[in-house]
């Protein structure tokens, strides 16, 4: 039996044209990074959770503020909202590879406006009719392939995306807990200072009762109460504010309570980060691998573009069957079936399908540029993070002394002014540099906290979606 015509070129290309695959493959590029970081570890290595990092904090409210932010963020909820999209977009790609079947059905019925001579009664009729069509487009050339793998590549994307989310939510809701604990314990310091002050405006008072001081003493002692006070109302509307921030991060209206979540104390890191070398940011960095998928993505999309350049087959069918006279006895039924095929060859387009695969190939170098950029971005932060460490370190412990310095110098300064021995302004000069020097020792140990959230976070240490340390970026 001869083959039938229409059918021979559409066989023919499907068996030598369905394996192509246009477009080039993607390769991971071989990105140069430093041997080592410049800056040591300042702290124990390994000793903390990486994955639950902030527990090295030891403070249960700040681990329940983080897993309601995980849970609630609302950044954190919209990138898992793109992340579906995204999955979906890779289930309609992939469908594109397989044929498309639909059915259609309809029916009608006539009824005669006068009877039939024969047979006493109206003469009605109906007909009823149904169909399939098939339809396909085999992908000779391998560009829906290369859509499928673009579609694939952009959601690890957006689920790498929806990861360096939580990695920044993490670390923004420990900073901001730290910035209410600091206000919290500048209230506190306040507070002392003014007791410490109010004492020596009683001890001045006394002694211009007994004539041994002059009213300026009074004036200034009072002077010095009041300034301290006025201290307090920065230090509440920080508190606020760090309140206010922590909301937006756990996704609730109002719902974090400064009286009940700031800590009597700034809360101390027991261990440190294992951060590794340089190169290991390109696995443990989301939004570094997210670069890579978007890379991958672009690479993928010159094969699409290559596409357009080459035939483009069709093969649409249908198959129907119909019947009439249904009421009369006269049926009659016919069933048709039609296979076609069509061939869309690309001639003449003024240069259009060239010009997108150039746009193409330069996305792909922009993404390329991008990606190495975000990689270059991560070690400087690694950095940045391991020097403010060491710095505030070494300042925190500097300020301890100076700060134990300070209260034995008030100390001696009340006890010669009761003596008569030195002037007040010697006590007011003494308190002042007291109170800076604590409260420059409780910024400095501020700064150690942050440096370690910071550090944490440009380490690229995995959060799950509870915070329970499982790394969400598989598709």
């Amino acid at each position: 039996m001869r083959p039938t015509p229409w059918l021979t070129l559409p066989a023919a290309l499907l068996l030598t044209g369905c394996l192509a695959t246009v477009g080039p493959d993607y390769e991971a590029p071989a990105l140069e990074t430093p041997a080592a970081y410049r800056t040591p570890l300042a702290l124990p290595a390994g000793a903390a959770d990486h994955a639950r990092w902030w527990r090295g904090f030891g403070d249960p409210a700040l681990n329940a503020l983080v897993a309601r932010a995980l849970a609630g963020n609302l950044d954190i909820a919209a990138a898992r909202a793109r992340l579906k999209e995204a999955r979906a977009q890779v289930g309609a790609e992939d469908a594109a590879l397989s044929p498309s079947l639909d059915a259609n059905a309809g029916a009608g019925a006539d009824a005669a406006l006068a009877r039939d001579p024969s047979r006493d009664e109206d003469t009605l009729s109906g007909s009823a009719d149904a169909g399939l069509s098939f339809g396909w487009t085999p992908d000779l050339f391998g560009g829906q392939r290369r859509a499928v793998e673009a579609a694939e590549a952009e959601a690890r994307r957006r689920a790498l995306l929806r990861d360096d989310l939580r990695r920044q939510v993490a670390a923004d809701v420990v900073r901001r807990y730290l910035d209410l604990a600091r206000d919290r314990a500048s209230l506190d310091l306040v507070t002392a200072s003014m007791d410490l002050q109010a004492q020596t405006l009683g001890l001045v008072r006394r002694r211009y009762a007994a004539g041994l001081a002059a009213a300026l003493d009074v004036s200034r002692a009072e002077a010095q109460v009041a300034s301290t006070r006025a201290r307090r109302g920065p230090l509440r509307a920080g508190m606020a504010e760090a309140t206010a921030a922590l909301g937006v991060l756990t996704g609730g209206m109002q719902t974090v309570n400064a009286a009940e979540t700031a800590p009597a104390a700034l809360p101390a890191f027991a261990g440190g980060p294992d951060i590794g070398l340089p190169r290991d940011l390109l696995r443990a960095r989301p939004d570094v691998r997210a670069a890579e998928a978007d890379l991958a993505r672009a690479t993928a999309a010159i094969g699409v573009a290559e596409a357009a350049l080459y035939p483009r087959l069709s093969l649409p069918g249908t198959l129907s069957l119909s019947t009439a006279g249904l009421g009369t006895g006269d049926v009659v039924r016919s069933v048709i079936g039609t296979l076609a095929a069509s061939l869309d060859i690309p001639l003449f387009d003024g240069g259009a399908r060239r010009a997108e695969i150039a746009a193409a190939e330069a996305r792909a170098q922009e993404a390329l540029i991008v990606y190495r950029a975000t990689l270059l971005d991560a070690v400087a932060e690694v950095e940045t993070a391991l020097a403010a460490l060491e710095a505030a370190r070494e300042r925190a412990a500097d300020l301890r002394a100076a700060a134990a310095a300070s209260e034995a110098a008030v100390a001696q300064a009340r006890d010669l002014y009761a003596q008569g021995l030195v002037g007040f302004l010697d006590v007011l000069d003494a308190e002042r540099t007291l109170l800076d020097t604590r409260q420059a020792l409780l910024d400095a140990e501020t700064d150690v906290a942050r440096a370690i959230a910071d550090l944490y976070a440009a380490a690229g240490a995995p959060v799950s979606e509870g915070g329970d340390g499982a790394s969400g970026g598989g598709v």
